[in-house]
């Protein structure tokens, strides 16, 4: 990471949570993957806002997988159904195999 970057002065309090949910942090758990990566908690938090951010960008832009749209088609489901391995029937010298 440069260290020739200018700091703006401003600052933001960040306050953890108790718990990790799918949208909040404790802290236990940032300082973990920080350590992990080798960097303090501070760039951490930056590194994670600026994927967060890029990954919007890239949705913006078309480049991020599509959504969802729903239900399979006909078509969809029976693709799907014709890769499904067929069940066969167990041979007598197949299940004295599995009997040994």
């Amino acid at each position: 990471m440069p260290t020739s970057l200018k700091r703006s002065g401003e600052r933001l309090m960040f306050c953890f949570k108790t718990h990790d949910t799918p949208t909040t942090v404790k802290r236990s758990t940032v300082q973990s993957a920080a350590e992990s990566l080798g960097m303090d908690e501070t760039t951490f938090l930056h590194l994670a806002a600026a994927q967060f951010i890029k990954s919007l960008d890239a949705g913006a832009n078309g480049t991020a997988q599509p959504p969802d749209d729903g239900r399979l088609t006909v078509a969809q489901l029976q693709a799907i159904r014709s890769m499904v391995p067929q069940e066969v029937s167990a041979t007598r010298s197949f299940l004295s195999m599995l009997n040994k």
